[in-house]
């Protein structure tokens, strides 16, 4: 499969702001969230290609913020954790998801492998390790939906989140558009999962690029990569290119 299955991948000769999905897109997805790993060689690429524009480059995860710290701070990229919950800096705890996520734990023991991952602002349902659990996790999650009327379900690859209302990767990009140092540059978002579409809707419609890993968000991009170690290439040759100065 070539790297690039659609278009051609998108030019960098104008000042762009790059925003960057990470599960999926920039790391493998690993049977568990705490067991991915992040080479030595990512972290470099995203250093030098943050320096190289200037700072217009983020991850929007749905990892909370302390985890993407965790994973990717040393590379002194922006981080937006929670789906854009969590816009650069960790939120405080809501006291309302750690009761949801006891009853989850508790309504999922007969599926060992079922996974409940708290986080400050939501709660994810994870079924990779239990395919048996994926009905008794829908329902649970639509109990959660309807118990906590200011969050809503997302599904993620194996996964049933309950993320604010509010909170959507596509709002986050937005906001990070409208201030530098990304005001004023072509965004181009990389995501591989439903809930990158938001982002990836709201970076073509401000004139720039969105491009899918994988075939699950295709429809929604200007080109397709097929993998995180394509990306991870591609943010490779980048970072060989001449420095780019800040939007006019």
């Amino acid at each position: 499969m070539a790297a690039w299955e659609r278009a051609r991948e998108p030019p960098l000769a104008e000042p762009i702001a790059l925003f960057l999905d990470v599960d999926g897109t920039l790391i493998d997805i690993a049977p568990t969230p705490d067991a991915v790993h992040v080479s030595e060689e990512l972290l470099a690429a995203l250093t030098q290609l943050s320096a190289r524009l200037g700072g217009a480059l983020a991850c929007i995860s749905g990892r909370a913020h302390v985890d993407l710290s965790r994973l990717v701070g040393s590379t002194g990229v922006a981080l937006v954790g929670s789906h854009g919950a969590e816009m650069l800096r960790p939120a405080a705890p809501d006291p309302r998801i750690a009761q949801l996520a006891a009853q989850c734990v508790q309504a999922l023991q007969p599926w060992p492998g079922a996974l409940v991952e708290q986080k400050p602002c939501g709660l994810a349902l994870h079924w990779r390790l239990a395919a048996p659990a994926e009905a008794a996790i829908r329902v649970l999650g639509t109990q959660m939906e309807r118990a906590l009327a200011s969050h809503e379900l997302k599904e993620g690859k194996k996964v049933l989140e309950l993320v604010p209302r509010a909170a959507s990767k596509g709002s986050a990009l937005r906001a990070l558009m409208a201030q530098p140092p990304y005001r004023g540059r072509k965004p181009v978002f990389i995501g591989d999962d439903f809930t990158d579409i938001s982002a990836m809707q709201a970076a073509r419609a401000l004139g720039g690029w969105a491009i899918a890993v994988g075939p699950r968000v295709a429809e929604h991009a200007d080109c397709v990569v097929d993998s995180p170690a394509r990306v991870l290439g591609w943010l490779q040759q980048q970072c060989k290119q001449a420095p780019m100065g800040p939007a006019a």
